[in-house]
């Protein structure tokens, strides 16, 4: 499978952030924007057309700003113009050695071991303020350890 036919890159108008978004990725953004079910699993050009259509309602991780653009990936290579390209799982860079290694990677080492395990991409949470990965951080009180959902950019 092509991941780049897969693939879709989303631009903000403001600050010209983009987002390469695999199927997980756009899977994820419909889903916390309400538009598709937990038992859905639509064909990869229905996902297309409904982010699109939620493009208006997505938040820039970058600067907060709402609406983004849906566009066709570039087919420059990241590396070629100084990026690294990202894991389509975290959107964290993948290291230039596995790159090289593994031209056709799509996914960093941690994110990669945890597909093989058999744990699913798509249930990572993303900030409703800012669009950024949340973490299961732990908090105490009165004896209770109790884990709550906090983002890794903003602190929500």
């Amino acid at each position: 499978m092509d991941s780049g036919a897969d693939s879709l890159q989303l631009r903000c108008g403001d600050c010209q952030e983009t987002q390469l978004c695999g199927p997980a990725n756009i899977d994820a953004h419909l889903r916390r924007a309400g538009m598709l079910r937990s038992e859905q699993t639509p064909e990869i050009e229905i996902l297309h057309e409904l982010l699109r259509a939620a493009a208006g309602a997505i938040v820039c991780s970058s600067c907060g700003s709402t609406g983004l653009l849906v566009e066709q990936p570039a087919e420059d290579d990241d590396e070629a113009w100084g990026g690294s390209r990202k894991c389509e799982g975290c959107r964290k860079p993948i290291p230039a050695e596995r790159v090289a290694a593994l031209p056709q990677v799509r996914y960093c080492a941690e994110c990669q071991s945890a597909s093989e395990r058999g744990e699913s991409l798509d249930d990572v949470e993303y900030c409703p303020r800012c669009g950024a990965v949340m973490e299961v951080r732990q908090t105490r009180g009165a004896g209770i350890t109790r884990y709550v959902m906090a983002c890794t950019e903003c602190g929500r």
